[in-house]
């Protein structure tokens, strides 16, 4: 009995394949299409928010040991010896690109690779928001560190953290 129902899937199988080719029409098409595209891009609005926590949180943790902004309270005494020897403008500049670009490669070490490679369309533009706003916070938030020279560390932020997140997509094998 059971090589006789083996036998009927098999005639059943040879039908289907032998069968004419139908289609399901334009409609479902489309419909099918953007189900999958709709469940693997996210949202912006959605993706965006996640991206800045990955940032924040990176930002926060590397504050402790940056002595520019003077919030952080265990700084390394490698540091406060660049921030005393190096030129301000210079100094600025790369303690962007270190502490800022430490959050870029978490980023995109962190979203999942389709969506990396859709932050990445983006990533000069959010990156250079992102910079200039946590740079206003942190002068807002009663910082001393405003002097015209600490303005370089917006460039250097959006240098670290575009280089960080392209690194870490490409590691990854995303689009960066």
């Amino acid at each position: 009995m059971k090589s006789k129902s083996e036998s009927d899937l098999l005639q059943e199988f040879a039908e289907f394949i032998e069968a004419p080719q139908v289609s399901p029409g334009f409609a479902l098409d489309e419909i099918v299409v953007k189900r999958v595209e709709s469940s693997l891009l996210r949202s912006y609005w959605r993706l965006f928010p996640k991206l800045t926590l990955i940032q924040i949180i990176t930002g926060l943790a590397t504050l402790t040991i940056c002595p520019q902004f003077g919030i952080g309270g265990g700084h390394l005494p490698i540091v406060h010896e660049l921030h005393s020897g190096a030129p301000p403008l210079i100094f600025h500049l790369l303690c962007g690109v270190l502490f800022v670009g430490f959050g870029g490669l978490l980023s995109g070490l962190i979203l999942r690779p389709v969506e990396s490679a859709q932050i990445s369309r983006w990533r000069y533009h959010y990156f250079l928001a992102y910079a200039a706003t946590a740079y206003l916070i942190l002068i807002l938030a009663g910082s001393e560190a405003f002097v015209a020279s600490s303005l370089s560390w917006i460039p250097g932020a959006v240098l670290g953290s575009t280089a960080g997140f392209s690194l870490s997509c490409r590691l990854r094998g995303a689009q960066g």
